[in-house]
């Protein structure tokens, strides 16, 4: 089956050459966390058959981390897509609406990105302009994004096929792919 909304939250690997150059003699206690599912090398990620996946007129959300935008887009365009811009800010709260914040190399980190790419003419699919970018949610487990983004992709995108690679839970109208679901498809 090919796919008009290819939706990804991509299991980068965290290691210490993600952050060694910004400080090469910090003990990098990241890499040392035990994540609830397996993560992936760029490389790998790269040989996935997404573009396979991707109907002629296709968009692909992809979740990455401020550390891992330059693999994020290597990864966009390994995958046979476009970038065309960040779809989503995700500012990260607490069950009581509190802004919810890990330390950082730089800055507290209490965002995460969405990037937005493109192949094909997807703009002929387009049904909603008032879409805001920011999405104030809830940060609950280990990477689980939420479910505002699916909502707003599909009022942007409505009645298209779609998919959500290394998904953590099915989604209706959704197939999915990932360690942690009953795939629907196979990679």
């Amino acid at each position: 089956m090919k796919y008009n909304i290819i939706y990804a939250d991509p299991p980068w690997k965290y290691s210490k050459g993600v952050h060694q150059e910004t400080f090469p003699k910090r003990k990098q206690t990241r890499t040392e966390r035990i994540l609830p599912y397996q993560t992936m090398a760029l490389n790998d990620m790269k040989q996935l058959n997404v573009n396979d996946l991707a109907d002629d007129d296709c968009a692909l959300f992809m979740w990455v981390t401020d550390s891992h935008l330059k693999q994020g887009l290597e990864l966009i365009e390994a995958w046979g897509f476009k970038y065309s811009t960040i779809a989503f800010i995700w500012h990260k709260v607490t069950n009581k609406g509190n802004t919810c914040a890990t330390v950082g190399a730089w800055t507290m980190k209490n965002c995460e990105i969405c990037l937005l790419a493109f192949k094909g003419k997807m703009l002929k699919h387009k049904k909603c302009n008032n879409i805001f970018q920011l999405i104030n949610a809830e940060r609950t487990i280990n990477s689980k994004k939420p479910h505002e983004a699916r909502i707003r992709i599909e009022m942007i995108f409505p009645n298209l096929s779609k998919i959500e690679l290394f998904a953590r839970d099915k989604t209706e109208g959704w197939d999915v792919f990932g360690d942690q679901v009953e795939n629907s498809i196979i990679i």
